[in-house]
């Protein structure tokens, strides 16, 4: 039995036998026979001897000793017999060559050297033959095929241990096929021993003949696997090396950015978030890929950055960025580093202070470096105060505004550098401020097309406030055109007000105004916080007294409000919002009757909402009020009472149903808003009947203020059926302990 683990067809078995019985000295001599023979099975073989023949041969090469003449056969004529029907092997060209070492070293022992050479070179043409069958029937398989074999390029020939050559112009074939081919190309240039620059050089010649609207997209998703694989930084050089018009494709740019932002907020692999600030930093000119990079730096800090990587995106930027060409990003850069310096010097990191040192080495080149490094410490210090309780004053800020003015507004490339900054820096709650400063360093035309241009900027951030800008400007021309500064704030947001810039973000509500949102949530927070604060002196009183002074503040806030929004307006100017509240107690128990289901007290906040005049709707939302009882002096009850039948009664009548919790002040001065689905599930989860936990409540709360402003007012909660409606007229005993009547009236104007 021959050996192998398949047979051959029986058109061509008998000359295999031939073949197997030759001995080693008559090998070379009975070639010529052998190649006529298999010539003239070939011209008669059918599809199926073929593939029986192919799977023959393999089988043969693959594994197990062979003798000198069945390798000579094999080898010298695999061309005929190794056709691509299937899937290629794995390492096909390094197997290949490795029988064809056997084969020459079993016959030197026979005759000299010269008598191998026809035989050799016979041997590499049909591996070269063989090798470029299966590539041009699967190109995606190259580094399969050729896995493990050295290889070289000369500018034309692909040649694999100097003796099988691919020649690429028969490789690439026609045009329609060529993207996927160059790409396949381009993932053998880590491989290549001599000629990198050659092949690179080869394929951006090609790639520049390209159809680039059709092949960008497959280019694109190409890029981005190369951008998330690990390991791959030398592949993602070669492919920027060979598709030069990538670096101007500004989707690119985009896509990088925001999945470098992403991989800086949520952690992820630091090999991708290496690859990404590289990409970003390799975009030409109009592609602004440096403010990508930097782009993704900024949205990166405001939740809880992971410093490591965030100073790997900086030392990039800083290798490629020129700070006498961009001033303005070497300020966004000095501030990143200042807010890494603050967060790593918390952290304990012994190197803080040398990098800082050397952040500023960077720049010290600059006329304009002191200011530079001013900017950016100071706002490191102001900017995180915005969102806490030690939030500067009116007065402070106006001062803080004057002192930089008056540092950056004499040159104009400080001007430049300061207006991009603080538009681009500033966080939401220092908006305002940011909007200010910038406006007052707008003194010529020229800084005028400046802030122009930045309405094309990366950040959504900068374009919407450059936009807000621009119609203050636009509105006022005749006042700015000589470098007006309005004299106080309240003339500012006057201003702003008047020409609808104001309303930055759209809001968070259905009233799309940030500003009214922002007054009504800060009006609301006051009288939380007194409440809280005064709750020590009043917790020995009874719900109904507690819940009384605190809508009785309440109502007093709403009068306020009406005068707080004409700071905002002009003399004349409409308000845009109208508020008014209004509650009455319901009939109050008979003395020493009340059953204990009923402890605590029970609200109904009716909202009635009419916009222009004509879109109306009114709800109801049920609340149980219940205070946390003191147990001595500064200690409180680790439970707050709260029967389970009252949460059932409760979400029986509505599921908009709400528990308030009238509570001291814990991690903050508020009093707590939890929905009454959520207080049964904490209650199911504690197996508590008549109370639940003050921890659980307190994890899962939402405070008064925001749940007035962005819940109630804000439409999110609310039930609008009749019969819900109509308990609050009532005058029986299922009318609430207290009624609260709200009412708002917009204009849409």
């Amino acid at each position: 039995m021959l050996p192998g683990n398949d047979t051959w067809p029986a058109s061509l078995q008998a000359l295999y036998e031939q073949v197997v019985a030759a001995p080693r000295e008559a090998v070379l001599a009975a070639r010529p026979q052998w190649a006529e023979q298999l010539g003239a099975w070939a011209q008669r073989a059918s599809l199926d001897e073929r593939e029986i023949a192919r799977v023959a041969t393999w089988s043969r090469l693959e594994a197990g000793p062979r003798s000198a003449g069945e390798l000579a056969f094999l080898l010298s004529h695999c061309g005929e017999l190794l056709w691509p029907y299937s899937e290629p092997p794995a390492q096909l060209l390094q197997r290949l060559l490795v029988r064809q070492g056997q084969l020459l070293q079993g016959l030197k022992a026979e005759g000299p050297d010269e008598a191998l050479t026809p035989l050799t070179r016979q041997v590499s043409a049909e591996l070269s033959k063989v090798v470029l069958r299966y590539l041009k029937r699967h190109p995606e398989a190259l580094l399969s095929l050729v896995g493990g074999v050295g290889c070289t390029f000369d500018g034309r020939v692909l040649r694999f241990q100097g003796e099988v050559e691919v020649d690429l112009k028969v490789f690439l074939g026609p045009a329609k096929r060529l993207t996927g081919r160059l790409d396949q190309l381009r993932m053998l240039l880590p491989h290549l021993r001599e000629g990198r620059y050659k092949l690179v050089g080869f394929i951006r010649e090609r790639a520049s003949k390209l159809p680039w609207r059709e092949c960008r997209d497959i280019l694109e998703e190409k890029l981005f696997q190369v951008v998330t694989a690990p390991d791959s930084q030398a592949e993602l050089r070669g492919f920027l090396g060979c598709y030069a018009k990538g670096k101007g494709e500004a989707r690119w740019c985009t896509r990088a950015s925001l999945l470098l932002a992403r991989n800086l907020e949520e952690g992820g692999p630091l090999a991708a978030v290496e690859n990404l600030s590289e990409l970003l930093v390799y975009f030409e000119s109009p592609v602004q890929g440096l403010r990508g990079a930097l782009q993704a730096l900024v949205a990166g800090l405001s939740g809880a950055p992971d410093i490591g990587r965030h100073r790997r995106v900086a030392d990039t930027c800083w290798e490629h960025l020129k700070p006498k060409e961009e001033p303005g990003l070497a300020l966004v850069l000095l501030w990143v580093e200042e807010c890494l310096f603050r967060l790593a010097l918390r952290q304990g990191l012994e190197d803080v202070f040398e990098r800082r040192n050397r952040a500023r080495e960077r720049v010290s080149g600059l006329p304009v470096a002191e200011v530079l490094c001013w900017l950016a410490e100071e706002c490191a210090d102001l900017w995180p105060r915005f969102e806490t309780e030690r939030r500067p004053g009116a007065d402070a800020l106006a001062a803080w505004r004057k002192e930089v003015t008056r540092r950056a507004v004499k040159k104009p490339v400080l001007r430049k550098a300061a207006m991009e900054f603080f538009l681009w820096c500033a966080p939401d709650a220092a908006a305002s401020e940011a909007e200010l400063v910038t406006l007052s360093l707008v003194k010529t035309s020229t800084d005028r097309r400046l802030l122009r241009r930045l309405g094309d900027h990366p950040s959504t951030r900068v374009r919407f406030r450059v936009r807000a800008i621009h119609a203050w400007l636009e509105a006022g021309a005749e006042q700015a055109t000589g470098g007006h500064t309005p004299a106080t704030l309240t003339g500012a947001l006057r201003h702003l007000r008047a020409s609808g810039a104001m309303t930055l973000g759209g809001g968070r509500t259905w009233l799309r105004d940030r500003d009214l949102e922002e007054l009504l949530l800060g009006a609301f927070s006051r009288v939380e916080r007194d409440f809280s604060a005064r709750y020590p002196q009043h917790c020995r009183e009874e719900e109904a007294a507690l819940v009384t002074r605190l809508l009785e503040d309440l109502r007093h806030e709403f009068e306020s409000i009406r005068s707080d929004l004409g700071l905002l307006l002009t003399q004349g100017q409409p308000v845009p919002l109208a508020l008014d509240l209004r509650f009455r107690r319901g009939p109050e128990p008979v003395e020493n009757a009340q059953a204990p289901g009923r402890s605590g007290v029970e609200l109904m906040f009716v909202l009635s909402v009419e916009v222009d005049g004509f879109l109306r709707t009114k709800r109801a939302v049920l609340v149980r009020a219940r205070k946390l009882e003191p147990w001595g002096e500064g200690q409180w009850a680790p439970n707050l009472r709260m029967g389970r039948e009252q949460v059932d009664g409760l979400l029986a009548r509505s599921e908009a149903a709400y528990c308030l919790f009238l509570v001291p002040p814990a991690l903050r001065a508020e009093c707590w808003m939890v929905p009454a689905r959520l207080v049964r599930g904490l209650m199911e989860a504690q197996g508590s009947l008549s109370s639940v936990s003050r921890e659980g409540a307190q994890r899962v709360a939402r405070s008064l203020s925001q749940w007035l402003t962005y819940d109630l007012l804000g439409l999110w909660s609310g039930d609008d059926r009749p019969e819900v409606l109509a308990r609050s007229e009532r005058s029986e005993e299922e009318v609430p302990d207290f009624v609260v009547e709200i009412s708002v009236r917009k204009s849409g104007k």
